[in-house]
């Protein structure tokens, strides 16, 4: 399969004042057929979603975006998007915010992006198929630039909280760049030993004693790996070692 070169000046970008989810809009373009890769970026959001289908906090002066891929890979590649997009949102956050210092910004398995230890940025990368059944994904970012919401299990927090404020144009900028660098090192799954290697070197608690909750059950052990997929990699506490394809690392407030 002829896999496409990127280029962030050629990435058309598409604008809403309001849309009920970028990622959503993504899809239904690809469903049409709509061959080129295209931004689809919104003021706001009045349905977004993270992961596995939960609401994401919507509001003005945020980043809502996501990057529509027409025949990005082979399907069996399309999981390791999500840490391709990884690598390429703290590659831009860096660039839009220089003021930041690399090491508090980490990456947390599998889809988010963390700040002085809150959640600053998630990803939610999804699949599908364009009419002749050509695999397709979508790619979808959500960055805390100025707000941030407070009622959360876990910490969060934005640019602006942080001291670094930057406007959302100015972070789509820089993602547009970082991604075209990141997804033509990725190359459709040929390069992703060199991305796997990367996103290992800024992942939050590699190395460190976990608790992921998997399902209904929640499972603790160090967090050694990421495998080839993208799954994590785990050693429980009885010393067997549990590949995790799909879960929560569980970061309470206050740790």
């Amino acid at each position: 399969m002829a896999l496409q070169r990127f280029q962030s000046s050629t990435v058309p970008i598409v604008r809403f004042t309001e849309i009920g989810s970028t990622n959503a809009e993504g899809l239904a373009r690809l469903a049409r057929g709509e061959a080129l890769p295209v931004w689809i970026v919104a003021d706001i959001q009045s349905a977004g979603r993270g992961r596995r289908g939960r609401p994401w906090t919507s509001e003005v002066g945020n980043l809502f975006a996501t990057l529509v891929l027409p025949n990005p890979a082979p399907a069996a590649n399309l999981a390791q998007l999500c840490f391709v997009a990884g690598l390429a949102l703290r590659d831009a956050v860096l660039g839009a915010a220089p003021e930041l210092a690399a090491d508090a910004l980490k990456l947390k398995w599998p889809n988010d992006l963390i700040l002085d230890g809150g959640k600053l940025a998630g990803i939610l990368v999804e699949g599908g198929a364009d009419p002749g059944g050509r695999p397709c994904a979508v790619v979808g970012f959500g960055v805390n630039c100025l707000h941030h919401p407070e009622d959360l299990p876990y910490l969060a927090t934005s640019l602006a909280a942080a001291g670094s404020p930057a406007a959302p144009d100015r972070v789509l900028e820089a993602l547009d760049i970082a991604m075209a660098v990141r997804l033509n090192q990725w190359h459709g799954g040929n390069g992703f030993p060199s991305i796997r290697t990367e996103w290992m070197r800024h992942a939050l608690a590699i190395g460190d004693t976990v608790m992921v909750k998997v399902g209904e059950r929640e499972v603790t052990g160090r967090f050694e790996s990421i495998d080839t997929r993208g799954a994590m990699m785990l050693r429980r506490r009885d010393g067997i070692a549990e590949i995790i394809t799909a879960g929560d690392v569980l970061v309470p407030k206050g740790e």
